[in-house]
């Protein structure tokens, strides 16, 4: 096989790869450690090859061999993923507002992604997305600077925190649900910072349920390289 042959059998390999798990290139690129586009696009293409480093994050990424990629091997060779996980979209207080938008393979324009344990949450939809706390409305529970996994297909029990969107308002708002009545649809959204207020929502105030929170993701303390 020629140079250039290895070099567009590589390409096809890897988008045949990435296309059976159904990554986007983006996605591909942040499960392989921040690839550019523009690189995998030359790989795909076969205009140019990945290097070895290269080669071994994208096997990584793609759940088949190395030497499957480089053409070494016919075998696939799917390894069973130790940590398996699934890419989320991190929205804006605006953005989870139209979540469906900015979620599922239609979705379009630059998005940064989360990776998620599946381990953890092995049933995420498409529709979940990741929303960064920037107020203390939910203090001592949910901090700022946690990263909360929002599921839109789950329906909310009493006691969830769910994302919600008041008519009127730009941004989503993150309560706890308590419902009021077993007759009746009528349920509150409480605050756990006694500073920031209750909604009380019946007939005359068009609340929407965005989803549940289903994962808290925290950082507790950034980590800092010994010199």
């Amino acid at each position: 096989m020629t140079e250039l042959n290895i070099k567009k059998e590589i390409g096809k390999r890897i988008l045949e790869a990435r296309k059976a798990k159904g990554l986007t290139l983006k996605a591909l690129g942040e499960l392989a450690g921040g690839l550019k586009q523009t690189r995998l696009t030359n790989w795909e293409q076969g205009v140019r090859t990945p290097g070895p480093e290269e080669i071994k994050s994208l096997a990584r990424a793609l759940d088949v061999s190395p030497a499957y990629l480089m053409c070494l091997s016919d075998e696939l060779q799917f390894k069973e993923a130790k940590n398996p996980s699934q890419l989320i979209p991190l929205l804006d207080y605006r953005q989870a507002c139209e979540a469906s938008l900015h979620t599922g393979a239609e979705s379009s324009g630059d998005k940064v992604f989360i990776s998620v344990s599946t381990s953890l949450q092995p049933e995420l939809s498409t529709d979940a997305f990741a929303l960064k706390i920037t107020d203390d409305s939910m203090m001592p529970e949910i901090r700022i600077n946690d990263v909360l996994v929002i599921e839109p297909s789950v329906l909310p029990e009493p006691g969830d925190f769910v994302a919600v969107k008041i008519n009127g308002k730009p941004e989503t708002i993150i309560c706890q649900y308590k419902k009021l009545s077993y007759t009746s649809s009528e349920f509150e959204l409480l605050t756990l910072n006694d500073n920031w207020p209750n909604i009380k929502v019946s007939d005359d105030i068009n609340v929407k349920i965005i989803g549940v929170l289903v994962q808290n993701l925290r950082c507790y303390k950034s980590p800092k390289v010994k010199s």
